[in-house]
């Protein structure tokens, strides 16, 4: 009597098309090590050939590459980057604290302005940007503008936290819709939620009901 096939064995032997990690790392702009994680998480259903090649579901893959689930930004570890913009060092102080409960998958840098902050996002690219607006020299208007318009960083997610009024983000140019803006004085436990609903989106992947890893 023929053995039965184990549910990796059956979705193997379907039509179901399916990309190999580069070429999935290639769709998303994101690492090879960044694809093993979420396989390893959930995110991705993935197998491995006999000869120890994983393949990744091409229909997962498309789902995160339409959602933006996956975009570019992570660490080799897994781990969510989250780049906070402020020159206030009681401010910064009160973002560390906080930081250090938003839990392990989260990875928090620091810059002082809108110029530091390029230069880091340039040598790792964050999945959430935290800028105040008022900063010298170069300003958190300066730096959503340039990131806005690049095709590599545009969809970067952007947390405005500022003491500005709406009158005065007006008169400078406003803020685009993708932005969101929360004002000063912070409520870090809102902050903490936002955080929270982003590593929920990340993590709970397009269908849990659908992982298969071997």
């Amino acid at each position: 009597m023929a053995r039965p096939k184990s549910r990796a064995e059956a979705i193997i032997s379907s039509s179901e098309p399916y990309v190999g990690t580069k070429e999935a790392a290639a769709l998303l702009g994101v690492s090879v090590s960044t694809i093993q994680k979420m396989v390893e998480a959930g995110t991705l259903r993935a197998w491995k050939t006999q000869g120890g090649h994983r393949r990744v579901a091409e229909s997962d893959v498309a789902i995160l590459k339409r959602s933006g689930m996956a975009s570019p930004g992570g660490d080799a570890h897994g781990k969510r980057v989250v780049l906070i913009v402020e020159n206030n060092a009681t401010m910064v102080k009160a973002y560390a604290k906080a930081a250090a409960e938003w839990g392990e998958r989260i990875d928090v840098s620091f810059a002082g302005d809108a110029a530091a902050a390029l230069l880091a996002i340039a040598q790792r690219r964050p999945d959430i940007v935290i800028t105040d607006l008022a900063m010298e020299p170069f300003d958190g208007f300066h730096l959503i503008k340039t990131l806005r318009g690049s095709p590599e960083l545009r969809n970067t997610r952007i947390l405005v936290v500022t003491g500005l009024t709406d009158t005065e983000i007006k008169a400078r140019g406003g803020l685009d819709e993708a932005t969101l803006c929360y004002y000063k004085p912070l409520s870090f436990q809102r902050l903490a939620g936002y955080i929270d609903g982003f590593l929920q989106a990340v993590y709970r992947g397009p269908d849990q009901t659908r992982r298969i890893v071997s």
